[in-house]
């Protein structure tokens, strides 16, 4: 009777899914459309709410780019080109993209190089992700302990197997600790990009505060999302050019 059940639930769940698909794919061609029309309010509408809905893909995004850059929206086009270049498909174009859009901003952000500590753990974070890392460490971890149970039983017995299983021991856990600091890293901290022409940064959470300094459309911030919590209507971030301060979050787009 279960698996009479289960059979049935299969039947009535594919055509669903298979005419959800159809539905989206039917938006984007008419989204397309819309953007060869030089419709491009209509478009990125459309196109948005086939992000809404969660089938997102390079393509999606490339094309929401090209229309916010019809519409003289130079930020929110280099946002999106920035997220059409995360997918393996729309990298090189999106990148070609990124870089006239760059070239269209009247004012350009100072930015400090980072440190080499920095640019590792955003290489984890954006590559094999914390997960890969922990998958790593624990490897390490299991294959040292394989040894140690080869080694008490005789069944493995070779010069300096001690050193290799302390060695493997401890880069294990080393690595497994720096599996829970990629993760802290990319659930703490975001990639934003400021969408409007220009935009204060308050010294405080609040429009009567100190000013620190002025943003600019297209200028690449970090948001501290732990802090941003503490302030209902802000966001706590960080500049290029390493200064800290208070903005509006309609000002901004998160990658």
């Amino acid at each position: 009777m279960m698996k009479f059940l289960s059979v049935c639930v299969l039947f009535f769940l594919i055509p669903l899914a298979v005419s959800a698909q159809q539905n989206e794919q039917l938006l984007f061609d008419q989204a397309n459309t819309l953007l060869e029309d030089g419709n491009y309010f209509d478009a990125i509408q459309a196109y948005k709410t086939i992000e809404q809905s969660g089938q997102i893909s390079g393509g999606l995004f490339l094309n929401m780019g090209i229309a916010a850059t019809q519409l003289d929206s130079m930020g929110l086009a280099k946002y999106y080109f920035l997220k059409a270049s995360r997918f393996v498909t729309t990298n090189e174009e999106a990148t070609k993209a990124l870089q006239y859009v760059s070239s269209q901003f009247s004012r350009q952000s100072a930015t400090l190089p980072k440190l080499p500590w920095d640019k590792a753990v955003d290489i984890m974070k954006d590559g094999i992700g914390a997960f890969g890392v922990f998958l790593i460490g624990f490897c390490l971890v299991v294959l040292s302990i394989l040894l140690l149970i080869a080694k008490w039983f005789r069944w493995l017995s070779f010069h300096r197997i001690n050193s290799i299983i302390a060695t493997f021991v401890v880069s294990g856990l080393l690595i497994l600790l720096l599996s829970f600091y990629v993760d802290y890293v990319d659930q703490r901290f975001s990639e934003a990009v400021i969408i409007v022409t220009e935009t204060q940064v308050m010294q405080q959470p609040g429009e009567s505060s100190d000013l620190v300094s002025l943003a600019y459309e297209g200028y690449s911030i970090v948001v501290d999302n732990r802090k941003s919590k503490t302030s209902e209507g802000w966001y706590y971030i960080r500049l290029g050019n390493g200064q800290f301060g208070w903005i509006q979050p309609e000002t901004v787009k998160i990658l």
